[in-house]
């Protein structure tokens, strides 16, 4: 995929785009895509997208800017992988902010060669929010555009939505977000120093912290994943997100997330993992002693590798 800029000379055809966030790049932005895609073979453009550099609340509502479910790296890449040929990421200001759709999407035709804008059947766009399809069409037609109306996703587990999987992200269910997503959802982060109290059990832990600060955490528990190692390979892991209330006072320590990788023992500071969050095992609980808690952790090992295991 080609990211393009204002500066970049005007490609020989032109291109069919749709305009959004795109955070999780889940199965209801693919089939948006595939639909560009399709419309792009019939009119002779090239499939496109149109996407910001930072989410647009983080400007106009600061306090409601909601966690995300990609890193920008990660959102560019699926949007490739997903089969975007051309990527415009603009960068989204004050000035962004309040242009009008005219404006828009008179910069879209006349700075990135956009002949044809595919709208989302719930999608808006502008400061001056118009209602609806029509109004868009008459606008882009003054300006020499097409805009055309994409069909609803109604494919498995719509409706679909970033906010319906943060949701279910949030709740610990991330089995069903996988499932509007497409792909296990997953967590980037560093290994840190910690206070090595799971290896005096047998369970040594990489504290993992998100390399992201709007990465979405998924609710407190210990989950199965998948760990995505430095050197790209995969292996088998659990993960426990909380305030470990066995070994602090719960209320005031501090949220973490810690990594035991099975069947691994490296030396792993200041390396990057990925966790692939593959089921909730269970919720954080208190143990009346480290000899409890390992118990549990054994209990937890055993259907991490069984889990882990089954064909998916």
């Amino acid at each position: 995929m080609e990211l393009i800029s204002k500066s970049d000379a005007r490609p020989a055809k032109g291109r069919i785009a749709a305009v959004g966030m795109w955070d999780g790049v889940h199965l209801g932005h693919r089939f948006l895509i595939d639909y560009v895609k399709i419309e792009g073979t019939y009119r002779d453009l090239i499939p496109s997208v149109i996407t910001f550099d930072t989410h647009p609340l983080s400007v106009v509502r600061p306090q409601d800017m909601p966690p995300l479910l990609n890193t920008a790296e990660e959102r560019l890449e699926r949007l490739g992988k997903a089969g975007v040929e051309h990527c415009i990421l603009l960068e989204f200001d004050d000035r962004t902010r309040h242009m009008s759709a005219r404006e828009f999407l008179t910069s879209l035709k006349h700075d990135y060669a956009v002949d044809t804008l595919v709208v989302g059947f719930n999608n808006r766009f502008g400061h001056d929010r118009v209602d609806g399809i029509e109004q868009y069409r008459e606008i882009a037609s003054a300006i020499g555009m097409t805009v055309i109306e994409a069909p609803e996703y109604s494919g498995d587990h719509a409706p679909i939505s970033s906010s319906v999987i943060r949701k279910l992200l949030a709740e610990g269910k991330v089995a069903d977000a996988a499932l509007r997503l497409g792909y296990d959802y997953a967590i980037k982060g560093v290994v840190v120093n910690g206070e090595h109290i799971g290896r005096t059990i047998g369970f040594p832990t990489a504290n993992i912290v998100p390399v992201s600060e709007h990465s979405l955490i998924p609710r407190p528990g210990v989950y199965a994943v998948k760990v995505t190692m430095p050197d790209g390979t995969e292996r088998p892991g659990m993960v426990n997100i909380g305030t470990r209330p066995t070994v602090t006072d719960g209320n005031d320590a501090e949220t973490t997330i810690e990594v035991h990788i099975l069947d691994y023992n490296g030396f792993l500071y200041e390396e990057e993992l990925t966790l692939h969050f593959v089921e909730r095992l269970r919720g954080e609980k208190k143990f009346a002693s480290l000899k409890k808690l390992t118990s549990a952790l054994e209990a937890d090992a055993v259907k991490v590798r069984k889990l882990l295991a089954q064909p998916r």
